[in-house]
């Protein structure tokens, strides 16, 4: 709270006295007097605004604080007190009011700034929020905390860069800070840098050691590595600091969840409903495993019974697509559909969803499509041969298609070493200035850098033996045909395909983790648009590159495994082993799996999800005009 001291003369100047010695009432009597001659001296209003909020009296404090400013709305001090006063109690709307008001009166305060910005965080308005932390740093560079806040603030609109870089600045200026280690490795994380996130937060936890915000993060970052036990030990560690600490049991359940760990799962739903019966993290995560358990009627129950006004946004994201995926379980579409469609609204709307733009990915689509021309195919230079390894094999198709199950049947195979959804070509582009353009003129050295780039890329997922194939399974991947053929010449693709309107439905029944691509997944008829442009262009490339491909049809392989397995090891050149009959116990060995499938690719072959569009094809209507050319061109058929 700000209290500027009156001149000696002013008659405020005694309250300001009596405050000053401890004697508060008569302080309060002195403004109260003050005011009974003058009912619009505003800086008494203000001073007796402190007043009550030093005794703890909140709605007398913004009642003197309100009239203060309604007295002399020029008053800047009492803007600022006012928006102090509605921050405390809670109250972020009438807080950001106050102090848009003070910066205008007073536009060189970074503090002001800074509280605004805060005010404007906690209202989900990421980019004011940002301009304010901006203006904020502009008064006062070495303002730590606006630093620490606006890395924080760009990790929410999904500015991952520019968040790790302020982060680090916050760092240089106090390295002694626990919090802002563990700030900068949760951004790191969301970069995929696992490892410098992980030296992040041990660097959190060697300053405060019990801290277990950090031990949490840690076990997340422990788990997206793949190294399960390491994840359970920092959840269970952060139990240990705190046994009745919800978030930490939350998490262990849900690693457990993910992992194919059910009795992890649900002890630790159990004990961390002991402390809040009706958390719905928990409910949720238990009407997974009751999913899974095939007590469908339970988990809808448990989900229905939930209150949803308390749910954090993305909590409340995933509770839709789950009732989605419980009531198409229970051959209820019409249901289930309303549950995705409420789930995909949610997810557009979550603030750092907004701030993703879909026209990205389509964008490069459409580059793609206009670049890749017979002359400009004929205009590449020679690409020099490799001899050091064997060419890798990429797993490609619409997502939703099949591919996880057919990267989980390549993985058992003792001579394939398969890698789920790994951004190892996008790294290598990511080296390309002006994609697709730049591959025609390439030199020998500057095309074998690169390659380089591909396969340190890929050494920081998985160690491959010499005589071992990898198989790189990441279906968008099917965009980029054009640069494997050109770098990897020899390489074998894997088309894996499913009815064009199964593959649309999957993917909007689907709770994505949303980047550029997967934001056209929010609706039905984006998906099929997409759908189009995506297929469109792969038969461009089929055609004019004449590329060494073999299809997998989704449909085909659940019908008959052993058939089409041995044709897809056959094309790949490796021997039958039966090993890869028994791919969902390799699975649930393997543990995590990245993809929403992690439920189903532990499981053994089932058709449930086999032409389920049947039963929603009245969406669909409206979209025939778009999708029979592909239905039909894959050889399906529309009422199939």
């Amino acid at each position: 709270m700000t209290k500027r001291s009156p001149a000696k003369d002013d008659p405020l100047s005694l309250a300001f006295e009596f405050q000053r010695t401890g004697r508060v009432s008569e302080a309060k009597a002195q403004c109260l007097d003050l005011l009974h001659h003058n009912p619009k001296q505003a800086a008494a209003w203000n001073f007796l605004g402190f007043l009550e909020h030093q005794e703890g009296n909140a709605e007398e404090s913004i009642r003197a604080f309100e009239t203060a400013v309604s007295s002399d709305p020029e008053f800047a001090d009492a803007h600022f007190n006012l928006g102090n006063i509605y921050r405390i109690h809670g109250k972020p709307c009438q807080a950001a009011a106050a102090y848009r008001a003070f910066v205008s009166l007073s536009p060189d305060d970074a503090e002001a700034h800074f509280q605004f910005a805060n005010s404007l965080l906690s209202l989900d308005e990421l980019e004011a929020a940002a301009i304010s932390f901006r203006d904020s740093l502009r008064l006062d560079s070495g303002h730590i905390d606006a630093r620490t806040n606006l890395g924080y603030c760009l990790k929410r609109m999904g500015r991952y860069e520019e968040a790790a870089g302020h982060l680090r600045r916050a760092l240089q200026l106090n390295p002694e800070s626990a919090e802002c280690h563990n700030n900068l490795g949760t951004v790191l994380r969301d970069l995929r840098q696992f490892e410098p996130a992980l030296a992040a937060f041990h660097s959190a936890l060697k300053l405060k050691p019990d801290f277990i915000e950090a031990h949490n993060n840690l076990g997340h970052a422990l788990f997206d590595m793949g190294r399960l036990d390491a994840a359970v030990e920092a959840f269970s560690r952060a139990l240990e600091i705190n046994p009745g600490d919800l978030h930490s049991y939350i998490n262990l359940a849900g690693v457990g969840e993910r992992a194919n760990r059910p009795d992890t799962a649900k002890d630790a739903i159990t004990r961390g409903l002991e402390i809040d019966p009706r958390d719905a993290s928990l409910h949720l995560l238990a009407a997974k495993i009751e999913r899974r358990d095939g007590k469908v009627k339970a988990a809808i129950e448990r989900l229905e019974n939930i209150d949803p006004s308390g749910n954090h946004d993305l909590v409340a994201i995933d509770i839709a697509f789950e009732l989605g995926q419980l009531h198409d379980r229970s051959d209820s579409p019409d249901q289930a559909f309303r549950h995705f469609a409420e789930g995909n609204q949610l997810s557009r709307q979550y603030p750092a969803h907004r701030q993703i733009n879909k026209n990205e990915f389509l964008d490069l689509v459409g580059s793609l499509n206009k670049t890749i021309t017979q002359d400009w195919l004929s205009s590449w230079s020679e690409t020099p041969p490799r001899s050091d390894a064997p060419e890798p094999a990429f797993i490609v198709g619409f997502p939703r298609s099949g591919t996880t199950l057919t990267e989980q049947i390549l993985n058992a195979h003792p001579s394939l070493q398969t890698l789920d959804e790994k951004p190892t070509l996008d790294v290598m582009l990511a080296h390309l200035e002006d994609y697709p353009r730049s591959m025609a003129q390439l030199t020998d050295t500057r095309m074998d850098a690169l390659r380089t780039v591909y396969f340190d890329a890929v050494a920081e997922h998985t160690d491959v033996g010499w005589d071992m194939r990898i198989v790189d399974k990441m279906p968008l991947n099917i965009i980029h045909a054009t640069a494997i053929r050109r770098f990897f010449p020899a390489a074998k693709i894997i088309l894996v395909m499913r009815h064009p309107c199964d593959s649309i439905l999957s993917c909007f029944m689907q709770n994505f983790t949303v980047n550029s691509s997967m934001a056209n997944f929010f609706t039905l008829e984006d998906t099929a648009r997409l759908y189009a442009k995506v297929m469109s262009l792969w038969g461009k490339c089929a055609d004019l590159l004449k590329l060494d491909f073999h299809i997998i049809r989704y449909e085909d392989l659940v019908a008959d495994f052993e058939s089409e397995t041995r044709k897809m090891l056959k094309f790949l050149g490796v021997e039958w082993h039966d090993a890869v009959t028994n791919f969902a116990a390799q699975a649930r060995a393997r543990g995590k799996i990245l993809t929403p499938s992690y439920h189903q690719v532990t499981q053994e072959i089932y058709q449930h999800a086999t032409y389920r569009w049947l039963r929603y094809r009245d969406k669909f209507e409206d979209l025939r005009g778009v999708l029979e050319p592909f239905v039909t061109d894959f050889g399906y058929r529309w009422d199939q």
